[in-house]
């Protein structure tokens, strides 16, 4: 049979075109169109967030390949980690009065806590000072025994405190603790911007305690961060932030080393090196400074970091020069953020 079609009579595949109505075709080709369209503008957005988002490797100071936890401050980080005697105050061992004996200094150090926690501010400081006199080199009893005093604002006393123990006994963890006290006593200064000239003058008397500690002991984690901050919090016009930036920078690469004893502050690390950034201006290099700290800081511990990235970047550099790092700002010296566990 013949399979040609008679002249004037339509294929049945023309026939089938012709069964779709035009209309129905143009919407169709609109409809297409446009998820078409949608689909590309889609891809140019993940295009752009991926690329807005790359993170860029941070320069940091090289350091020795064998730094010691001893070099980085910490020497006694086993001991400060282990958990303080249980129900104190019903130890037969608790010494009826403070003794600044070695071998009950954890103790005492727990005895003075829970007293505090009573309400008996006089006896409990009391323990916490025989801890500290004890053991004078323990940054864990004398953090304890320095933010007790911070925290009911006896700031003179605790001032004078470690001025006297880091002259007895000179080393760099009670000199640490001598110029936090000076960090400490910026909260007795008026409220900015009467205050200002005041917290600026215990800045600096805390920069020059951490200067000579520095050159000593250049990778002492506790001592580049602190004096870090202190630079931190300046007006940028005193032109402090390339002190803090380089000393954030080492804090940063020495954090590095520091998280085999606790990951707590590598995030602090990464906060305050991208604030001084952010505080000068440079957005983008602070974003990605944080973004940095998220690929090496554990997901517990990622909520502050996630938290300046949520900053609009258009209110960030106002936000770091007043309510974040203004020199009206206090600054938290608790040290316990370089051994706790997470």
């Amino acid at each position: 049979m013949s399979s040609t079609s008679v002249p004037g009579t339509p294929t049945r595949m023309a026939a089938k075109k012709s069964s779709v109505p035009k209309r129905k075709r143009i919407r169709l080709w609109i409809v297409l169109t446009t998820i078409g369209l949608v689909l590309v503008a889609t891809g140019s957005i993940i295009t752009y967030v991926l690329l807005t988002t790359q993170v860029t490797p941070l320069q940091l100071p090289k350091l020795p390949a064998n730094l010691t936890v001893a070099q980085l401050g910490l020497a006694s980080w086993q001991e400060y980690q282990q958990p303080l005697p249980a129900n104190p105050l019903g130890n037969p061992s608790l010494p009826a009065t403070p003794q600044a004996t070695a071998g009950s200094a954890a103790l005492e150090d727990a005895a003075g806590q829970a007293l505090m926690a009573q309400g008996n501010l006089t006896r409990g400081l009391a323990y916490l000072q025989a801890s500290v006199l004890a053991v004078p080199d323990n940054l864990r009893y004398s953090n304890d025994y320095r933010l007790a005093l911070r925290d009911h604002k006896l700031y003179q006393n605790e001032q004078t405190f470690f001025a006297t123990l880091s002259q007895k006994t000179p080393t760099p963890n009670t000199t640490i603790e001598y110029a936090l006290s000076y960090v400490d006593m910026m909260r007795a200064c008026p409220l900015p911007p009467d205050g200002l000239v005041c917290q600026a003058q215990n800045s600096y008397a805390s920069i020059n305690i951490l200067n000579g500690v520095l050159q000593q002991n250049p990778y002492n984690i506790i001592a580049r961060y602190a004096r870090g901050l202190n630079h931190l919090y300046w007006p940028v016009l005193m032109r402090h932030l390339p002190f803090a930036q380089q000393d954030l920078q080492y804090a940063v690469a020495l954090a590095s080393f520091q998280r085999s004893i606790s990951t707590v502050f590598l995030p602090d690390a990464y906060i305050a090196l991208g604030d001084v950034f952010a505080k000068n201006g440079d957005i983008k290099e602070a974003r990605n400074v944080w973004l940095n700290g998220l690929e090496v800081t554990p997901t517990q511990d990622q909520a502050l970091l996630h938290q300046r990235l949520a900053i609009p970047q258009d209110q960030l550099n106002a936000q770091e020069n007043q309510q974040l790092r203004g020199l009206g700002v206090y600054v938290d010296t608790d040290l316990t953020i370089f051994w706790r566990k997470g």
